[in-house]
């Protein structure tokens, strides 16, 4: 009869390498012969089912944005006379991109100028005192609106205000547009940032930290400790204190650009389990010292490496990896036990097949930089 303890079942089974994997049952050593320690071996297995969440409930878009943008957009109502830019190119600061129709504005100025010539001739030919002050006033009124008149004119030339790439073009020649309308987007991709979650008090403003961008690592430095962004209010399920911290990364170099993605340590990419920390184990010979658990799947010994995520109290943690819906976690067993072992419970079955009812799935490969 097989006994369960009140939380955690511990079976005795039936234990052998992928070498041996039908050799199972009651067989006498003496049926080896020689090859007597490749017998079966009995394992005390200490498991518990696992409860799987999934991981789109954590799950968060992550990318990195400029830190200057400059939208251009328009000062008056006209029409677009020109664009000398397109998207994707990369312009000086001061540089033209648009311009717009200047024709009402041309005629405008040269009218303030004639204005303007015209209160100069009439304030030199006056000999009165008061008729003099009065020409000078008229004057200096010609002269503003000749200012004014250069100005509206200045304006339909459109410059940028930084270097940079153009992103978005929002019109072409011959559209009409009102004041304030954004015509183009244009962004300095030499400085980038990114908002990730963090756990509060295990990173500093000013200190540097490795952040992976798809598939390379740069060297970021914390701007700023935030209040958690609402998108992160999920995450508060796997960690006690979640904050958001405000990442600067430098790109003068042009190795990141703006919109790719950035890869969270607090944000799991595959199902969520909690487990005792008993069963957490660590591949030493990785580069990293993978973390990694063991299951039961289908009666077959399964290696998962597993992302580590808040831990729950002094016993259990949070862990993201590979898992299938049945997998059986196992907490600790009496002796090691190898990827690919097929394991049985010795007391119900008196008698071993001559060959295992299932053949082990290829074991998940490895996986590093979650």
């Amino acid at each position: 009869m097989i006994k369960f303890s009140a939380f955690q079942p511990i079976y005795h089974c039936a234990m052998l390498s992928a070498l041996s994997l039908w050799a199972f049952g009651n067989f006498p050593s003496e049926a080896y012969g020689q090859n007597a320690e490749d017998a079966p071996q009995g394992v005390s297995i200490e498991r518990a089912a696992l409860s799987l969440i999934a991981p789109e409930k954590f799950r968060v878009p992550l990318e990195v944005s400029p830190v200057r943008t400059l939208p251009v957009v328009s000062p008056m109502d006209g029409v677009v006379r020109d664009v000398f830019v397109k998207v994707g190119d990369s312009i000086q600061e001061q540089m033209e991109i648009i311009r717009l129709d200047s024709q009402v504005f041309a005629m405008e100025l040269k009218r303030a100028q004639a204005v303007h010539e015209v209160a100069k001739i009439a304030l030199a030919q006056a000999t009165e005192p008061k008729a003099k002050q009065l020409l000078e006033a008229k004057l200096n009124v010609a002269k503003r609106e000749l200012e004014l008149a250069a100005f509206r004119s200045g304006q339909t030339i459109l410059r940028t205000g930084l270097s940079g790439t153009v992103t978005e073009l929002f019109v072409t020649p011959g559209q009409f547009v009102r004041a304030g309308d954004l015509l183009a987007k244009v962004v300095d991709p030499t400085q980038l940032y990114v908002q990730i979650p963090a756990e509060r008090g295990s990173i500093e403003v000013g200190k540097t930290v490795p952040l992976t961008i798809e598939d390379q690592t740069a060297d970021a430095t914390v701007e700023a400790i935030l209040p958690p962004l609402p998108e992160f209010n999920p995450l508060r399920e796997l960690f006690v204190s979640v904050a958001t911290a405000r990442l600067v990364i430098d790109s003068k170099d042009g190795r990141f650009t703006p919109g790719q993605s950035v890869v969270s340590k607090m944000v799991p990419k595959f199902p969520v389990a909690e487990i005792q920390i008993l069963a957490l184990k660590t591949d030493t010979e990785t580069p990293d010292s993978e973390r990694m658990v063991q299951v039961i799947r289908d009666g077959f010994v399964r290696t998962i490496p597993v992302q580590v995520l808040g831990q729950v109290g002094q016993t259990h943690i949070f862990v993201s990896g590979r898992f299938s819906p049945n997998d059986e976690l196992i907490i600790s067993s009496s002796q090691s036990l190898e990827d690919g072992s097929w394991v049985r419970p010795m007391l119900l079955e008196t008698n071993a097949p001559e060959n295992p009812t299932r053949t082990p799935s290829p074991a998940p490969a490895p996986r590093t930089g979650f």
